[in-house]
């Protein structure tokens, strides 16, 4: 009996334990990484679809069972697994890897990276924010492999040049599709944004990723996250974050003559101020202004950013103030910034609806330089600073009639900087933008496996531009005439409206080992631009008051000069689409992936409207194969590929609306004044009724990899990308009343190449809680044109550039220059047959065989963390890039002597007692021939340190009795040292040639971080 009582009690004590071991219970922790605690992370149970996402102090609260796995996956992190034991606390620690569970973007869906076709790259939150670059395409520069991101010019919140794998259009535009939140636009003016609220920034670049985009995917896409409260526990958390920073000019390597020098040079050449000093004069002048100094100026950058994240288990927002406000290093400009966001997710009890509600509004002020990258020596700043004479005094200004008395007794254009001190004082810009976007984003499980979504975007933009040219000023005093009142005042609004909805439906059904996925989708994208320009000529001292329309002069009976001259214009453009794919998945090992997509355009006409477009790709999942176990380094190997066609529908360069009106497509008439015995009569531009999108054809391989541990991992990919129905000028028979036509040609354009990511751990110590990592990416790309008709030859720039059946895109067509002739000083050519000349006809030019689009380019780096402490730092690279050096040009110019500074080296010039020199003869008889030979065409190949960053992260235990939850410091710069041959003040340019362009600065700063 005391057996069996036994047996029976030790039953029930098992049955017990076992019944306490499958009670659930609430489960909670802290996930972090080297840095810190790591919002967003999600966490799962191991089977099922319990899951939540940690809150911004890396906390998550999860209901859990005694033996469950929960799975925590991070972007950019290694997963990690814990299983539940009878402690209801649980904390992890991330390590960085490939982690082929995180998300990634497949078109206008999401699938792990293990599922993936698609080439892409993604760059996080952590790399994007606190970087004091007010458009975050900068912050994005070196980061991506096969993407050539380039500033252009150092004004605050100008737009960023962006070329993914290629130029693949000769005169069409080549910009990406930009997808905010899901709200495909080519809106591609960021200073209205604030980088901070951006969680990932994503580019596609395959056949595969961009084919659902159609007739806009072409030139590569463009996906931008932004940021979104995770579902949990109610709770509000707060981050503020702050940053003061100061900016500088990076110093040229030009060697600008000294007032001395400059005078010694005139006086050699007879011309100027110094052909009227005696040596002893020039030898005591002890004025040497430095103009560069005076132009440009220390800047200063101020930001704050302030967010809050509400969660609950069906409800969360995220809220986001941010102020910003950049000096520009070059004096009147600057930018000032005003961003609030709101973003909300939901979904109800059984989760079977979700929705998503992104609004965002952003005000800024823009204050630029005009007239940059011309010689228009009374309003470039930059032309002002770079070469006036060092001699001239900055006191000579006193007001505007000084600065024209100035002009008016000074030889020919010495003026130059007092001219442009007066516009300093009068002259005023400002742009104002109004930028406001809504993306939502609807679905419904109809049933586990069906699911209808729906997506309603728009975006408006308003934009206020005017300037003043003040009334007395000097240019108003110059340009008078027999007008009453001077000066002028432009006024230009701007109005933008994007909309966009899409309809989707999505089936998934899984099989025993097979996993199909089908969805279809319409969607309708409506774009209009409507426009009032306005100038004013003529105002009133003392009356008159900037952007307000006080001290207009009125229009007289007898002086038409002073009636408003006004334009407007009201654009659109419409686009249609029906697309859908179909993929398939079986035993996570092989995927295959096929789309189609029909779009229409409104740009078009009749039947040239619409076209198709289509990818196919798969995947094998090399890893998952039995043959594969005994391979242990190995942890991921995913084979790739993908083949496919996109188009372009912006064939005409420039903005979204560039081509539309006149269309391209239509014969255009106008009239036409004195066209014959002073009559009017009527010109035509023919059109091509015929006009269609180019089309892009690409496929793509590529191998994703992670060895040791996830100690080493990386992508490799090798791509084909021919762009054909070039839009360019055809000759045509003159029967027809003209002797060309542009049109869709039979030229191709083709982009090969090959990119490369990788990052190593070369310390991996989790017991020191150290970790260093080395990460570096880099692409190849060859553009090679085909198939001109003709001589093969497409000519541009007044013939410096041709574009060439074998050849790149706009390659300089030059003399080759081969030195100074040491007989006369005269300069000396190549002709065809390799032999020296100094009167080389056009038969000797050729292709110089370069670019101004870098051949190899890239980025490296390493990132540090040990205990808190933490550093990292960013290189860009381009090489194999070259532009002519127009500045340097200038500064060898002998027409400038006399006008403008020029460089120390003239004092070397040729003379007949100076022959072992490579200045030429001031009076040699062929100077002019420099401009259309390769004499200054210079490489353009760098490496720049892009950003260095050292912080540290408080512990956790020095925070315990504060309202904080995480507080952390850093230091970092922004274009600290760039290692190059090139001469000017910034080698980064996406331009063919420079002339005095706005130079981009070197930026130090501060900043703190708090979460609480």
């Amino acid at each position: 009996m005391r057996l069996k009582f036994k047996w029976i009690y030790t039953l029930l004590l098992a049955l017990s334990m076992q019944f306490s071991f499958a009670q659930e219970k609430t489960v909670s922790g802290v996930v972090s990484d080297g840095t810190g605690p790591v919002p967003g992370v999600n966490v799962i149970v191991k089977g099922t679809k319990n899951g939540v996402q940690t809150d911004f102090d890396g906390k998550y609260a999860i209901k859990a069972k005694v033996g469950d796995v929960l799975i925590f996956s991070f972007v950019g992190m290694n997963d990690s697994k814990a299983t539940v034991g009878t402690s209801n606390q649980i904390n992890v620690k991330l390590q960085s890897g490939v982690n082929l569970k995180e998300v990634v973007v497949q078109g206008y869906r999401t699938v792990t990276k293990k599922q993936a076709v698609v080439s892409d790259a993604t760059v996080s939150s952590k790399t994007i924010e606190n970087r004091p670059n007010a458009n975050v395409m900068n912050t994005l520069q070196g980061q991506l492999a096969g993407v050539n991101i380039t500033a252009s010019t150092g004004q605050p919140g100008a737009k960023s040049t962006v070329i993914i794998r290629g130029v693949g259009t000769i005169t069409g535009n080549s910009d990406p599709l930009y997808v905010i939140d899901g709200f495909p636009s080519n809106s591609d003016n960021f200073r209205s944004i604030n980088p901070n609220d951006i969680e990932s920034t994503s580019v596609l670049k395959d056949a595969a990723a961009i084919a659902e985009y159609g007739n806009r995917g072409s030139n590569g896409v463009i996906v931008i996250k932004t940021k979104k409260a995770q579902f949990g526990e109610s709770k509000t958390t707060f981050r503020y974050s702050s940053q003061y920073g100061v900016g500088e000019l990076q110093n040229p390597k030009y060697e600008y003559a000294t007032a001395q020098q400059l005078l010694k040079i005139e006086k050699a050449r007879g011309a100027g101020k110094g052909a009227t000093l005696t040596d002893a004069q020039i030898n005591t002048w002890d004025i040497n202004t430095d103009w560069v100094d005076y132009f440009f100026k220390q800047s200063n950058t101020t930001s704050h950013n302030l967010s809050v994240e509400n969660s609950s288990q069906n409800v969360a927002s995220f809220t986001s103030l941010g102020y910003f406000e950049q000096e520009g290093i070059l004096s009147t400009t600057g930018l000032k910034r005003f961003t609030l966001r709101n973003n909300i997710n939901g979904k109800s009890t059984n989760t079977k609806f979700k929705y998503q509600i992104n609004s965002s509004f952003g005000f800024s002020k823009n204050n630029e330089a005009t007239s940059l990258g011309e010689g228009a020596i009374n309003r470039n700043y930059v032309l002002g600073a770079f070469i006036s004479a060092p001699y001239v005094s900055p006191s000579v200004y006193t007001n505007p009639r000084s600065a024209l008395n100035y002009y008016n007794t000074t030889p020919g254009l010495l003026a130059t900087p007092i001219m442009l001190i007066d516009k300093l004082q009068q002259y005023k810009n400002q742009t104002d933008e109004i930028r406001v976007d809504v993306a939502s984003d609807f679905s419904y499980d109809v049933t586990k496996d069906l699911t209808f979504r729906t997506r309603l975007n728009g975006q408006y933009l308003d934009t206020r531009f005017f300037q003043s040219e003040f009334p007395n000023s000097f240019n108003g005093l110059l340009f008078a005439g027999t007008a009453l009142y001077n000066g002028f005042e432009d006024i230009n609004a701007r109005r933008e409206w994007y909309f966009n909805n899409l309809w989707q439906v999505n089936y998934t059904k899984e099989y025993r080992d097979h996993t199909f996925n089908a969805n279809a989708n319409i969607e309708y994208n409506h774009s209009r631009t409507y426009n009032n320009n306005f100038r004013q000529r003529g105002l009133i001292e003392g009356v008159f008051v900037p952007n307000t329309g006080a001290g207009y002069a009125a229009d007289t009976a007898a002086d038409d000069f002073h009636v408003p001259q006004i334009s407007a214009s009201n654009l659109r453009n419409d686009l249609i689409s029906y697309f859908g794919n179909i993929e398939y998945d079986y035993k996570s090992k092989y995927g295959l992936l096929g789309t189609f997509r029909r779009d229409g355009s409104s740009r078009f006409i009749d039947a040239q409207q619409w076209g198709n477009f289509w990818s196919a790709g798969g995947r094998w999942n090399i890893d998952e194969e039995a043959f594969m176990d005994n391979l242990t380094f190995i942890d991921v190997l995913k084979l790739r590929g993908s083949y496919g066609t996109v188009g372009n529908q912006r064939v005409v360069g420039g903005s979204v609306f560039a081509g539309i009106t006149p269309p391209a497509f239509a014969d255009i008439y106008s009239i036409a004044n004195n066209t014959y015995n002073g009559g009017t009569g009527y010109g035509i531009s023919f059109g091509y009724p015929a006009l269609q999108w180019e089309i892009t054809t690409q496929w793509n391989s590529g191998l994703d990899f992670e060895l040791f541990r996830g100690r080493l991992r990386g992508s490799v990919d090798y791509y084909n990308r021919a762009t054909s129905k070039q839009f360019l000028s055809n000759p045509v028979t003159s029967t027809s009343g003209t002797s060309s036509l542009t049109q869709n040609v039979d030229v191709t354009v083709t982009n090969k190449g090959l990119e490369l990511s990788l990052a190593y751990d070369l310390i991996r110590n989790n017991e020191n809680d150290m970790k260093l990592t080395i990460r570096a990416n880099g692409s190849k790309n060859k553009n090679v044109v085909s198939d001109i008709a003709g001589t093969g030859e497409i000519f541009a720039g007044s013939g410096l550039y041709v574009t060439r059946n074998g050849g790149s895109i706009n390659e300089p067509f030059v003399f080759n220059y081969l030195g100074v002739n040491p007989l006369n000083g005269r300069l000396l050519f190549e002709d065809k047959n390799g032999n020296p000349t100094e009167s080389p006809v056009q038969a000797d030019k050729k292709a110089a065989g370069v670019n101004s689009i870098p051949v190899y380019q890239g980025g490296f780096g390493f990132d540090f963390s040990y205990k808190g402490f933490y550093a990292s730092t960013l290189f860009t690279y381009a090489f194999e890039v070259s532009r002519f050096d127009s500045d340097l040009s200038n500064l060898y110019s002998v027409g400038n002597i006399g006008q403008f500074n020029v460089g120390a080296d003239m004092l070397n010039a040729w003379t007949a007692t100076n022959t072992k020199t490579n200045v030429p003869s001031t009076s040699a008889s062929n100077l002019g021939l420099s401009g259309t030979s390769n004499r200054f065409l210079r490489d353009a190949s760098y490496i720049r340190m892009r950003n260095i960053q050292v912080g540290y992260n408080f512990p956790q235990k020095f925070l315990k009795n504060t309202f904080m939850s995480a507080l952390s410091f850093s230091l970092q710069g922004e274009n600290l040292f760039t290692f190059t041959k090139w001469q000017g003040f910034d080698v980064e340019s996406s331009r063919t040639l420079d002339v005095y362009q706005y130079p981009t600065p070197r930026l130090v700063t501060f900043g703190v971080d708090i979460k609480f």
